[in-house]
């Protein structure tokens, strides 16, 4: 992207369907190309316009909280259910979390960016059918299998609602960029309003214990139902609206974490080398790996963003390659406990379950890791980097597929 808009600098109709083409993709691109173009006069006017700084927080479109205050309402109802139907609550919260938070924000993103209604036809059907398939799966009591279902199927709504998001064009690899980013910034602004969440609830049941009055079990059942319900849809809401916040603080956050946990990852590896203990092979432990890849995938994606603004970019871009060799070659060690285990004991869902998802995510950092070594060789640019981490989103979506609607019945409901 930076060669072709400095080839085509004096091309105005180039450079706005460039930007429109893939927005993220074209600000990465520009922001390279500018110390070498900055004395064009329609460089300056993109320059401006790429960095321009709404001052005041925005509401809105027009009608635009009368729909999320609608959908509010929908979901609250959803979230609230347990409280007027015979169920148990942790069964059904287990069952339908997905069903809680995605739905919603499905048609907040088809509303908010214009798409036809007939594009939510296909997701909510999907949607409506993984329903009633989940909840009349039985109780996981002693299921395995079942419990798999449970946890991938909110994984598994997460990729239909990547597909509403980049409305449905699933040859865009910078829409998929930007949904990821998006995800990223959901996270932190959803964890910030939890946390303001959790400060008031302490604050509210310790007022009401003054007056020795107990609140604890309606508010919980309530109000913090209703609360956890509706934080990623205001989240989303907040962010589509004001981008020019939210948008600075994954990259500002990733740029502070890379460096500790590469540091962190290195003591780990000494760590076992000279103490020669190897981590016990267990689910949990290749679980938890699990979620160690897919955070410094999310580093390396946020902190991408940044490295073209600054002069240290090559330091970055190593730092960032010795990020992802680390923790391939940490994984890599426990999956090699995992498979002796198999070896020894067999597969169960659990097992296989963590193991597939493993070695999935696996592939996808060596790629994003030989990618990244290509950008610090100069050989190829940083928009490679980010191609090659949203590659493999369909392939998680036929994994998470898999293991929810396959599992029960390759285990047999065991």
């Amino acid at each position: 992207m930076k060669n072709s808009i400095i080839d085509h600098i004096h091309n105005p109709e180039f450079l706005e369907t460039a930007f429109r083409k893939d927005s993220a993709a074209f600000k990465q691109g520009f922001a390279e190309a500018y110390p070498s173009i900055k004395d064009e006069l329609l460089a300056k006017a993109w320059y401006e316009r790429l960095n321009y700084k709404q001052s005041d927080i925005s509401w809105g479109i027009k009608n635009e909280w009368k729909v999320i205050t609608l959908l509010a309402i929908l979901v609250s109802f959803v979230a609230l259910l347990p409280n007027f139907i015979t169920v148990e609550q942790d069964i059904f919260y287990a069952k339908n979390i997905g069903f809680i938070v995605f739905p919603a924000l499905m048609v907040y993103f088809v509303w908010k960016q214009n798409q036809p209604l007939n594009k939510l036809i296909a997701p909510l059907v999907i949607s409506l059918i993984s329903a009633l398939y989940i909840n009349l799966l039985p109780a996981p009591l002693k299921s395995d299998s079942v419990s798999q279902a449970f946890f991938h199927l909110p994984l598994f709504l997460w990729v239909i609602f990547g597909y509403i998001y980049i409305g449905g064009d699933v040859t865009a690899t910078g829409k998929k960029i930007n949904f990821l980013r998006f995800n990223g910034d959901l996270l932190v602004l959803s964890g910030l309003m939890l946390i303001a969440g959790g400060l008031f609830t302490a604050i509210t049941i310790n007022l009401f214990e003054v007056l020795k009055v107990n609140i604890i079990t309606v508010y919980f059942n309530y109000f913090v139902a209703i609360g956890l319900s509706i934080i990623p849809l205001f989240a989303a809401y907040l962010i589509e609206n004001n981008g020019h916040l939210v948008h600075k603080v994954s990259p500002v956050i990733a740029r502070i974490f890379t460096p500790l946990v590469t540091i962190t990852l290195f003591i780990y590896l000494v760590t076992i080398f000279f103490t020669g203990t190897y981590p016990t092979a267990n689910r949990d432990y290749l679980l938890l790996f699990n979620v160690l890849l897919i955070a410094v995938m999310a580093l390396i994606l946020f902190s991408l963003s940044e490295v073209a603004k600054h002069t240290q970019q090559k330091l970055n871009q190593i730092i960032l390659y010795v990020l992802s060799v680390l923790a391939i070659i940490v994984n890599g060690i426990a999956l090699a406990s995992i498979l002796y285990r198999i070896n020894d004991f067999g597969f169960t869902p659990n097992r296989l379950a963590v193991l597939g998802g493993d070695i999935l995510i696996l592939v996808n950092l060596l790629l994003v890791s030989f990618n990244l070594f290509k950008v610090v060789k100069g050989r190829v640019e940083v928009e490679k980097v980010e191609s090659s981490i949203a590659l493999f989103l369909p392939l998680y979506f036929v994994w998470t597929a898999f293991v929810t609607f396959g599992f029960p019945i390759l285990f047999q409901y065991k």
